[in-house]
């Protein structure tokens, strides 16, 4: 529900990053290269009224605890589509703040918390190991490959390629790659399903230029990503 609106003290930034098939991307999550928590966050898991911790924190920042580089001010929209305010800490922030909140849940919600953080951090690691950005670039000319033969095949047909046609392309990729006919968040996937991906774009790209109906590629790539999961015999596969 969280929609950033502003954001002060911290450097501003739009770019976020989230995983949301883990549970501790609900606590924590990736801003600009950045593992950030939130007081509304806080509040919850600690089992506190949101505008307790926002005074709590708002001391904190006050007294020089917390300084500008650790916080920034942030917006949500409620239920009622109201700006309400909230406080987004990163990692330092949110270590100094956390003994000082309180409430039932204190000593759970700090354990919760700090094992997100610890497990963000693993999963950055991951995300940015050289085998994985290697898979996420031919991810990425692999579907660049699959765009073109779409557009030129449309357009020896005499058809305009527009938007909604490439969108609806990556989603049968998708489909036959995760079983879900929508989007698909790459950035979560790791090097072994990156490549099962490549592979499964070059293959659409090949089936669009051999004129395959959009039933047949969506059989074919089926069964071709079922042939990609097995393990030992996808390494043969072409």
């Amino acid at each position: 529900m969280a929609i950033l609106q502003k954001q002060t003290g911290r450097a501003a930034r739009t770019d976020v990053a989230q995983t949301p098939s883990h549970g501790h991307t609900l606590l924590v999550h990736v801003r600009g290269g950045e593992l950030v928590t939130n007081s509304r966050t806080i509040a919850r898991e600690f089992g506190r009224r949101h505008d307790h911790v926002l005074r709590k924190l708002d001391s904190l920042i006050a007294d020089g605890s917390i300084d500008r580089p650790n916080f920034g001010e942030i917006s949500d929209t409620d239920e009622m589509n109201r700006q309400q305010r909230m406080i987004e800490l990163d990692e330092r922030g949110a270590l100094i703040a956390m003994p000082f909140i309180g409430g039932r849940n204190s000593r759970i919600g700090q354990s919760r918390l700090v094992d997100s953080f610890l497990a963000m951090r693993r999963e950055l690691s991951a995300r940015t190991a050289p085998d994985r950005l290697a898979a996420r670039r031919d991810a990425a000319t692999s579907y660049a490959l699959l765009s073109e033969m779409l557009a030129l095949t449309r357009e020896a047909e005499g058809k305009v390629t527009r938007g909604h046609h490439y969108a609806n392309e990556a989603r049968l990729v998708n489909q036959a790659f995760s079983g879900v006919f929508g989007p698909l968040y790459r950035d979560a996937l790791n090097a072994s399903d990156l490549r099962v991906l490549s592979r499964l774009q070059v293959r659409d790209a090949a089936l669009i230029g051999m004129g395959k109906s959009y039933d047949e590629r969506k059989s074919l790539l089926t069964a071709y990503a079922a042939l990609l999961r097995i393990p030992k015999l996808s390494e043969g596969v072409q």
